[in-house]
């Protein structure tokens, strides 16, 4: 394997750092990091989903504020507080006056809005009016604005979304709008309001005291963070394991539905389209690179089988693991609270049966497409040849043969050059 250049290590060194930063500082959302540095790495959006006071629009701010533009020092991030009387023109950019007087005609000046920034941050998001948070997500998804005959292309990459609502009051709402932003987005995290390890709250308290403020000093640039984006392009997902990816995503969307029984107010928090496979996709490519920044920086740039764990970020509600899960529902007042970690936790255990089962099966693989193929029926014909030949028969035995050999992703090894 190649050595990745030295500007390639040095951004990952950064990215280490920034975020090994981050997560001294904000205790226990280990989670909700992990999930954020895939959507940047892949340019995906995250929405974060808990209680007041929970260190959510810091985390955010912290993030994405201190992300840089190497010439000018400066982040390019467009923030804003949702509310009921936000418009779109609050997100999109204001109204082209000079256009409008002209010509008669209305243009936005989006290099003011979103779409004129690399990130954006938009707090409580849920406090928008309907029309205007499916106006957020067609904006995030496209990344450009359509009006009329114009196309306005952006530079959005990824979008941090807060709310101080729980995901059962946004169901209870508005279930249409919750599946349009499940299908949307790649990562939703739930953060809890209290701390599951007594150290957590006693470090806290102990910064409290002592007036400690936050010490960020760890630097993270665009063009860093390009180079990295751009090596996630380059892995490959090889046919097996994309064979994994489509298991574990039927298998996952079936046990899950049939959960809504144990759990009557469940609903599964992803919602399963074509275009949440394809996100997936770019999920587990994003997930090869973030484990050869953090564990293995000698690793090819190629996805395997044991990668597909990673995929639990995508697919499930993000939160604590589910030995803290466990001790935080005991001490659970709330039941919106207990809810959403009764959530966490059943797609926790959820997903790792699927994954297990999932595995199992790649690993008889070879077996399987044997007898799928019936290749013994193949083998025992040729041995016949060797002792009876027949020209007709060896003509029609290598027409069967050859119409087995169809190219596609699951069969790298028969795609045509």
């Amino acid at each position: 394997m190649t050595s990745p250049p030295p500007p390639y290590l040095q951004a990952a060194q950064s990215f280490r750092r920034f975020f090994g930063e981050l997560r001294e500082t904000y205790l226990e959302r280990e989670t909700l990091f992990t999930q954020i540095e895939l959507a940047l790495l892949c340019r995906e959006h995250v929405l974060v989903v808990g209680p007041p006071g929970t260190a959510k629009s810091a985390v955010a701010s912290a993030v994405l504020g201190r992300i840089t533009d190497e010439m000018s020092g400066l982040p390019s991030l467009f923030s804003k507080q949702i509310a009921e009387s936000t418009l779109q023109t609050d997100l999109i950019g204001p109204v082209d006056f000079k256009v409008l007087t002209e010509t008669g005609r209305t243009e936005y000046l989006t290099d003011e809005g979103m779409l004129g920034s690399v990130h954006a941050f938009l707090d409580e998001v849920f406090d928008g009016r309907d029309m205007l948070l499916r106006s957020i997500l067609n904006v995030m998804y496209e990344r450009e604005l359509k009006h009329g005959r114009k196309v306005t292309a952006g530079r959005t990459e990824c979008v941090v979304m807060t709310s101080n609502r729980y995901l059962t009051e946004v169901l209870a709402r508005s279930p249409e709008l919750l599946l349009a932003f499940a299908d949307r987005l790649s990562f939703i995290c739930f953060v809890p309001k209290a701390f599951a390890r007594r150290e957590s709250r006693a470090a806290m308290l102990h910064r409290f005291v002592h007036g400690t403020r936050p010490d960020l000093r760890a630097t993270l640039t665009l063009q860093q963070l390009d180079l990295l984006q751009d090596a996630v392009a380059l892995v490959k997902v090889p046919g097996n394991v994309l064979e994994g990816v489509e298991m574990l995503t039927d298998a996952l969307e079936r046990t899950l539905v049939a959960q809504v029984s144990k759990l009557p107010d469940y609903v599964p928090t992803k919602y399963f389209s074509q275009r949440s496979v394809v996100k997936a996709l770019w999920t587990l490519k994003a997930a090869v690179v973030r484990d050869q920044i953090y564990r293995r920086p000698d690793r090819p740039l190629e996805a395997t089988v044991e990668d597909l764990d990673a995929l639990r970020w995508f697919f499930l509600l993000g939160g604590p693991p589910a030995a803290e899960a466990d001790a935080l529902l005991k001490a659970a007042v709330d039941p919106r609270e207990r809810a959403q970690l009764e959530i966490v936790r059943l797609e926790q255990r959820t997903f790792d049966e699927v994954l297990g089962k999932v595995r199992q099966e790649l690993g008889g693989g070879v077996e399987r497409e044997a007898t799928t193929l019936a290749a013994a029926d193949d083998v025992n014909a040729a041995e016949a040849l060797s002792r009876n030949w027949q020209a007709g028969v060896v003509s029609s035995t290598a027409r069967g043969v050859l119409g087995k050999l169809v190219p596609g992703p699951r069969h790298g090894q028969n795609r045509a050059p």
